[in-house]
């Protein structure tokens, strides 16, 4: 997840007068004594953790699907898909940077060259600021996560449990002392031993449940109890399927700015996912495309119409401060494995508005752009 960057004042200029701001040229040609900021563009990141199976260990593998009804599990296309979350943050767009001739009010801009105050003192910032409601930048709460393979998760390192040590005592050795000891395997076929161990873990499941309705035992015994049954039973289950291995990958994307031509969809494979490589190439066996949809807000097209409009102003576009109002997006992946949405807000789909030549204060939100405090 992002983290906030902390409130940087790069300048608190001046006394009463007039002021004016110009776009920057691409050229970055110098033009003359002023303060740069930039509008803000919104950066996501897609955080994806999978998890696989790690079968070295697990002797009874092939068994598994067999032997304990799993029908999700499959030894060659170990991977699975375990958790999607959402953050964003904001960074200044290359594309629209502006100067400011600040006669006359003061512009507090941070280190990511983004306004952060205009028309307010760094004490009268910081109090608004704070009472100001905060943006959370994370989206896990909303976001909604259907995954379509689920499995068996109850897993342990493993060990072999079919080692087993004969002794034999003879007449006149003293206790702990036999005369001979020997180790062996027990003479059972891997199929015999795979049984074994999955009706164990069957006879498990009865107990579990005769514990679990047993008014025998006090309330701390039965936990007591049930955590020891599913301790067993978790080192049985990783001969079966494994120790599971979590990672996770992280996707950024920069959302283009909507123009006439893209203001409904714009949609991109994210990455492939493969059952039996995991994260992977596009042309790798069983490569599955994710496809990320991000589709913009529309009830904010007539607004981005009238922003348009007058824009082409001369008087406006010279003089005043110009900001980005965000607008809400829905971003989608969707694969054969799972599907995944969350609603988010994006600059670069909103705006920008230019706020009245005069005196007034604002103040912006450091996590989305969008002005958040506004007096004259």
């Amino acid at each position: 997840m992002f983290r906030r960057l902390p409130f940087i004042v790069v300048m608190a200029a001046m006394a009463a007068g007039c002021y004016s701001v110009t776009p920057v040229s691409g050229s970055g040609a110098a033009m003359g004594d002023g303060l740069f900021y930039a509008l803000p563009q919104t950066q996501i990141c897609v955080d994806v953790t999978y998890r696989y199976y790690d079968l070295s260990e697990a002797v009874y593998s092939e068994y598994a699907s067999e032997m304990l009804a799993l029908d999700n599990f499959d030894v060659e296309k170990p991977y699975r898909i375990q958790n999607i979350e959402t953050s964003y943050t904001v960074a200044a767009d290359p594309d629209n940077y502006f100067l400011v001739s600040p006669t006359g009010i003061s512009v507090q801009v941070d280190n990511r060259h983004l306004l952060r105050s205009v028309g307010m003192t760094p004490k009268e910032a910081a109090e608004e600021q704070g009472s100001a409601v905060q943006t959370s930048q994370s989206t896990t709460e909303e976001a909604k996560l259907v995954l379509h393979n689920a499995t068996a998760d109850k897993m342990l390192p493993t060990y072999n449990l079919y080692d087993r040590t004969d002794t034999f005592y003879v007449r006149g050795d003293r206790p702990g002392h036999p005369t001979g000891v020997s180790t062996k395997k027990a003479p059972r076929s891997l199929r015999q031993r795979a049984q074994a161990a999955a009706e164990e873990i069957a006879e498990l499941e009865d107990t579990r449940a005769d514990i679990a309705l047993s008014d025998r035992y006090t309330p701390e015994g039965k936990r007591e109890l049930l955590q020891q049954l599913e301790e067993k039973e978790a080192v049985l289950m990783a001969q079966f399927i494994g120790k599971p291995v979590v990672e996770t990958v992280h996707f950024f994307i920069t959302p283009k700015p909507t123009t006439g031509a893209n203001d409904t969809v714009q949609r991109m494979v994210l990455f492939y996912f493969s059952r039996s490589e995991g994260i992977c190439e596009s042309d790798d066996y069983d490569a599955l495309p994710v496809v990320c949809t991000l589709r913009p807000d529309k009830s904010m097209q007539q607004v981005r119409h009238f922003s348009r409009q007058h824009r082409s102003i001369p008087f406006l576009s010279g003089r005043n401060f110009k900001y980005r109002l965000p607008s809400q997006a829905l971003l989608t992946l969707s694969c054969e494995l799972f599907d995944y949405q969350v609603t988010l807000p994006v600059a670069q789909y909103g705006p920008v508005i230019e706020l009245p030549h005069r005196h007034f204060k604002a103040l912006f939100d450091p996590a989305t752009g969008a002005i958040v405090y506004y007096e004259n």
